[in-house]
C-alpha cells in the first residue's frame, strides 16, 4: 500500500508539475500576447497618426490649391472687369488688324479698287460680335468674339466649294489686335468697304 501511496503521489505530482508548466507557458504566453497586443495597438495608433498627419496635410494642401486657385480666379475676373466689353466696331477693327498681320499684302489690295474685299459686323443671337472678312478670293471667313473676354474662333465658307460653313483652327484673343483708345472711326481712311449688314 504504501508503494502505491507512494505511486499515487508521484503521479499527483507529475501531473501537477505537468499542469505547473502549462500555467507557467500559459502565463508566459499570455504575457506575450499581452506585449504583442500592445505592441500592435501601437501600431496601429502610428499608423493611425500617420494616416491624420497623412490626411491633415493632404488637407492643408488642397486648401492652400484652392485659395490659389480662388485668388487666381478672383485676379482674373478683376483684371476681366478692368477691361469694358469689346464693342462691334473695336471687334471689326482688331479682325482686319489680324487679317492684315495674317496677309502682309492684304492691306495693299484692300486700299486699291482692283479687288472686292470687305468686313461686316454684327451680333448673333448668342450675344457674340460676328465679324465677316469677304476676300477677294470668294471665301468668307467669320469670327466669332466673346465681347467679354476677347476669345475667338473662326469659320470659313467657300461658296460653290465648301457650302457649309466650316470651323477652322484659329483661335486667338482679339485683344491682342486692339490699339490702346481705339475709336469707332479707326482705319475709315483705308478705303477699305465696311458693310453694315443693310
Amino acid at each position: 500500500m504504501k508503494k502505491k501511496i507512494a505511486l499515487l503521489v508521484c503521479c499527483m505530482a507529475l501531473a501537477m508539475t505537468a499542469c505547473g508548466k502549462e500555467k507557467v507557458g500559459d502565463a508566459a504566453q499570455d504575457g506575450a500576447n499581452a506585449q504583442t497586443e500592445d505592441a500592435q495597438a501601437e501600431d496601429a495608433q502610428a499608423e493611425e497618426a500617420q494616416t491624420d498627419d497623412a490626411q491633415t496635410e493632404t488637407a492643408q494642401t488642397e486648401n492652400a490649391q484652392t485659395q490659389e486657385t480662388d485668388s487666381v480666379i478672383a485676379t482674373d475676373q478683376t483684371e476681366g472687369e478692368m477691361e469694358s466689353p469689346i464693342t462691334e466696331e473695336q471687334a471689326l477693327e482688331a479682325i482686319r488688324q489680324y487679317c492684315f498681320a495674317d496677309n502682309s499684302e492684304l492691306e495693299k489690295m484692300a486700299a486699291s479698287d482692283d479687288y472686292n474685299i470687305y468686313w461686316d459686323v454684327t451680333t448673333n443671337e448668342k450675344g457674340e460680335i460676328v465679324v465677316l472678312f469677304h476676300s477677294y478670293t470668294g471665301s468668307q471667313n467669320r469670327y466669332y468674339i466673346n465681347p467679354e473676354t476677347g476669345e475667338t474662333y473662326g469659320t470659313e465658307l467657300v461658296p460653290g466649294i465648301i457650302d457649309e460653313e466650316q470651323r477652322t483652327e484659329e483661335s486667338f484673343n482679339v485683344r491682342d489686335y486692339m490699339k490702346e483708345g481705339e475709336s469707332a472711326a479707326a482705319g475709315s481712311d483705308t478705303g477699305i468697304f465696311v458693310c453694315d449688314g443693310n
